[in-house]
């Protein structure tokens, strides 16, 4: 009874310490969770849910997820081989694959959205230049633009019978741009409302505009099919090693005994290794350029 009075009175004691500290401890807490958020990379990951169409994933749930399968699968890779590197490898493998396959989608999802908003940019020129203005412009390609940005430009027109330009707009274009986290849909946000608050001309804007990305996404167009062997190259490294493991493991498993043996996992840790580094240099390779995504709040400040 006395031990059970003793950690009742040495918890209550810890909890009134830390209701009494809890000012101090904040500025700590913060930064602990910046730099948490820095290492998991949660922004960027977040912007590439959204451009990847994925935005309503949560990105804990993503991150979770993907760690939590390649886990798995270097834990089946270590029992079933029983090397401690093979299942490193296997967590590494996966990892990384499932890395490539949200970046894939991402490219095709991202791709078609800035087409979609290209064709849109130039519906709207031809309205304004019939002597249409902003809010007709806006109008019309909410009803009648591109299929696939209908709902973006809905959303606006719909805050901007408030007023456009003013809270409700600005709130509502910040929504799209974290819905989407298209650097093509920041440039046009920043367009509109410097026209609506400023009184800014817009068809110059949306002119030059046009230009610049179409000559951007052509370039991203040709290095795609440059990139597309370095890409492939990356994946077969990455599944060949497990193939023929698993093919020695099912016919053969006498000949992984050395790779079994202390001087064996070291050799095959060596060797590991080697294989990281080469997926790293490759997939620096492969990495495509992107676009700096545009602060809107700072820049239209």
């Amino acid at each position: 009874m006395a031990r059970e009075l003793a950690f009742g009175s040495l918890a209550v004691a810890a909890i009134l310490l830390l209701a009494m500290a809890a000012p101090d401890l904040k500025p700590i807490a913060l930064r602990l969770i910046g730099v948490g958020r820095s290492v998991l990379k949660i922004d960027a990951a977040r912007d590439v849910l959204a451009q990847a169409g994925l935005g309503s994933m949560p990105v804990v749930a993503w991150i979770t997820s993907r760690i939590g399968l390649a886990v798995l699968v270097g834990l089946a890779a270590w029992v079933w081989f029983g090397f401690p590197v093979l299942g490193l490898i296997g967590f590494l493998v996966v990892h990384h694959l499932l890395g490539v396959a949200l970046e894939i989608r991402r490219r095709k999802v991202e791709a078609r959205r800035q087409e979609a908003l290209l064709d849109a940019l130039r519906f709207g020129i031809a309205i304004m230049s019939r002597a249409g203005n902003a809010t007709q412009m806006l109008e019309s390609l909410a009803e009648n633009g591109p299929y696939q940005v209908r709902p973006i430009f809905g959303r606006i027109v719909a805050a901007g019978g408030l007023g456009p330009g003013g809270t409700a707009f600005a709130k509502a274009l910040e929504e799209v741009r974290d819905q989407i986290a298209d650097p093509l849909f920041d440039d046009l946000s920043l367009a509109l409302l410097l026209h609506f608050r400023q009184g800014g001309k817009l068809l110059p804007a949306l002119d030059a505009l046009v230009e610049d990305w179409s000559e951007t996404l052509s370039l991203q167009r040709d290095a795609k099919a440059m990139r597309a062997g370095i890409e492939a190259t990356v994946v077969l490294l990455a599944l060949l090693p497990f193939v023929f493991l698993v093919t020695l493991q099912l016919l053969a498993p006498g000949m992984l005994a050395p790779l079994r043996t202390p001087a064996g996992e070291v050799v095959f840790g060596l060797a590991a290794c080697w294989m990281a580094i080469g997926f790293g240099v490759l997939g620096r390779m492969s990495e495509p350029p992107r676009e700096e995504r545009l602060r809107l709040r700072e820049a239209a400040a």
